[in-house]
């Protein structure tokens, strides 16, 4: 699979960064209330290294929306294909922003209307403000925002750049358990071959115990036959 249509001829690898199937966010909210702690958390380290991905490649104009953003059956995020409407990553970045707080607050601004960013927490209300900067220079690139959501400083060239990705997708990526462990059927612990053999071995042991013990009683008593006691 290529970029649909974005990768203008590049000789892109095949990855699901923009995909046509998924569940836009705009639904995703409107049926189920906007995101919250790690949930909220894990969508924009995701969009944020989809975006990045995307820009290193040398994609940008992603006309980023929540009805574009398109969360996958394990909460994987992925953009809708689409034509551009700009060169500049730095306007993506801005996008981000105003679909993170759509994301928090379930309210899209319109023309001319600012978001009310006082409902957000304060550490994504400071991502948000530093994405929202009028000159599009001093707005973080999309690398730096993954590094800032990872806790890590911002990556000088592109080979610490694609470690960051490489961090984040990981953390991102839906535990799912080797094939192996899927046929795999706990053995009860009464059918396992050593407890019955152990079983077997604490019958017979009690078997012989009560036996020396009849035999013990009887020569006791005295009541022993003829020839039931071996002589010496």
């Amino acid at each position: 699979m290529d970029f649909h249509g974005w990768s203008d001829g590049l000789a892109l690898r095949p990855r699901d960064y923009l995909a046509s199937g998924g569940r836009p966010l705009l639904d995703v909210v409107r049926s189920e209330g906007p995101f919250r702690g790690e949930t909220l958390y894990l969508l924009a380290l995701g969009t944020a290294a989809t975006m990045a991905r995307l820009h290193l490649a040398g994609i940008a104009g992603l006309r980023l929306g929540p009805d574009n953003v398109l969360l996958g059956p394990y909460g994987q995020a992925s953009f809708a294909p689409g034509p551009r409407d700009s060169e500049f990553p730095s306007h993506d970045v801005r996008a981000w922003a105003e679909v993170m707080v759509f994301a928090a607050t379930g309210q899209e601004a319109g023309p001319g209307e600012e978001p009310d960013l006082d409902r957000l927490l304060p550490a994504l209300r400071a991502v948000v403000d530093e994405c929202r900067r009028p000159d599009p220079e001093c707005r973080p690139t999309a690398a730096d925002l993954v590094a800032i959501l990872l806790g890590r400083p911002a990556p000088p060239h592109r080979a610490a750049a694609e470690r960051l990705l490489r961090e984040a997708e990981s953390r991102l990526r839906p535990h799912r358990p080797p094939a192996y462990e899927e046929s795999l059927v706990a053995v009860p612990l009464w059918r396992r071959p050593a407890f019955l053999a152990g079983v077997a071995l604490g019958l017979a042991v009690v078997a012989l115990l009560a036996g020396a013990v009849v035999l013990v009683s009887a020569l006791a008593a005295g009541n022993v036959p003829a020839g039931a006691v071996p002589h010496g």
